[in-house]
């Protein structure tokens, strides 16, 4: 029996064979069962996506399309990026989930969306591997919106709100990912023409799913504690659209006070860049990164996280 089949058995493991979490909370979203681990909740997180995906597709011109759900299975990063290819990768940071949100689609399905966007019928031209412009935006536009759905289906088991920060064909760029992490990955099939048999996947690192389980979950979902789920609910959206400055400072020069007062226009000042650089979070030190480049824009990849006096 491969991984993947002993993967999909943990998945569907009777509810009566699951026992509790090793820190004894109970959990919808989290039960071991044997030697790995269960998510019994997002089989209705699944549902409902498969359903708001049906209706994307829709409105995007191609009306007729249905969405069948797979079922679900347990791969590394490297086997499941690996399957994908070629396709487009979004990644989405959406706390409370510990770790980055995946989306992978084929590239030939993006193609035919864009096609039929513009008027087309979903026919795929050449084999290329960039994108044009146009196509970039659309990608771009249809990751926003696959983010959106993933809000509302995941809407009453936790609030999250992914926020899409990169779009890429090369999954070495999914920086944030490593080849050996566990993925949870949930597979929607397209049925219809033109698009029948193109599917989109959905992956969640298993770490990030095993810290969300216990007190984070929404009220209703931990045998009520007599708190309004509905308040709750809107100070924790609230909390999370608070918006804090980062600054990172790239180079510190020194210059004699004799060259600073002989400055002209048209002078250069030479710097010299540190390998890593340090991130500040509203003052507070947070991280250090290394500089690089992330579509087109300069950026910087975080390298170490610092850890606060709880270690969080």
């Amino acid at each position: 029996m491969t991984a993947s089949a002993k993967s999909v058995k943990a998945v569907k493991a009777p509810a009566a064979r699951a026992a509790e979490p090793a820190d004894g909370k109970a959990s919808l979203l989290l039960r071991r069962a044997a030697a790995s681990y269960a998510f019994p909740a997002l089989e209705s997180v699944a549902n409902q996506f498969a359903r708001s995906l049906r209706d994307l597709v829709r409105a995007l011109g191609a009306p007729g399309v249905q969405v069948e759900r797979s079922g679900a299975e347990q791969l590394s990063f490297a086997e499941w990026s690996g399957a994908a290819a070629p396709a487009i990768f979004w990644r989405y940071h959406a706390p409370p989930l510990k770790g980055p949100l995946l989306i992978a689609a084929a590239r030939p399905l993006l193609l035919q969306l864009v096609d039929i966007f513009y008027g087309g019928r979903g026919q795929l031209g050449g084999e290329r591997e960039e994108l044009t412009d146009a196509e970039d935006r659309f990608a771009a536009r249809l990751g926003r919106d696959i983010g959106m759905q993933i809000a509302a289906a995941w809407r009453d088991k936790l609030v999250i709100e992914p926020e899409l920060d990169c779009v890429t064909g090369d999954p070495a760029k999914l920086a944030a990912v490593r080849a050996d992490d566990e993925l949870f990955v949930q597979r929607f099939t397209l049925r219809g023409a033109p698009l029948d048999g193109r599917t989109i996947a959905c992956a969640y690192p298993v770490a990030a799913l095993r810290g969300i389980a216990g007190d984070e979950l929404l009220p209703d979902m931990q045998g009520g504690n007599g708190g309004d789920p509905a308040w709750t609910g809107a100070l924790d959206k609230a909390l999370r659209g608070v918006r804090l400055p980062v600054r990172s400072v790239l180079a510190r020069p020194e210059i004699s006070l004799v060259k600073l007062l002989a400055l002209e226009v048209g002078d250069i000042i030479p710097l010299s860049m540190p390998r890593h650089v340090p991130v500040t979070v509203a003052g507070r030190s947070f991280a250090f990164g290394s500089i690089g480049e992330a579509n087109g824009n300069a950026a910087i990849l975080i390298d170490h996280i610092e850890k606060g006096p709880d270690h969080d």
